[in-house]
């Protein structure tokens, strides 16, 4: 009785779908408006000119050591150049790369 309940259910089975027919990969994917860029020359440029800003604050920062360590002199740590001028070098640098990112691309885009 088994056998023939299997018998039944094999000719109840239907028939598998029809594929369905999709776009082949290297059209979703690889069209040319996906291989271009986000950010053009411009915007590296600024990048590179914010982050060179940033680093350069990072070492005017540096430093720092007491010749002798017995005495103590507050204009090695305290000068201008550690206190005053590296953050703002480090604040110029943020504020460029920001607008190195938020400028807007003046190459249009090939689609």
């Amino acid at each position: 009785m088994a056998k023939q309940q299997t018998s039944a259910s094999q000719s109840r089975k239907q028939a598998p779908a029809p594929a369905r027919a999709t776009q082949s990969r290297e059209s979703v994917f690889d069209t040319p408006a996906n291989r271009a860029l986000i950010f053009g020359r411009n915007n590296f440029i600024f990048m590179g000119i914010g982050l060179a800003l940033i680093v350069a604050g990072l070492f005017l920062m540096a430093g720092g050591s007491m010749p002798d360590p017995d005495k103590w002199q507050p204009e090695l740590i305290y000068s201008f150049r550690r206190i005053t001028l590296a953050p703002i070098c480090m604040v110029a640098g943020f504020v460029v790369v920001v607008i190195g990112i938020f400028r807007k691309n003046e190459s249009p885009v090939a689609e």
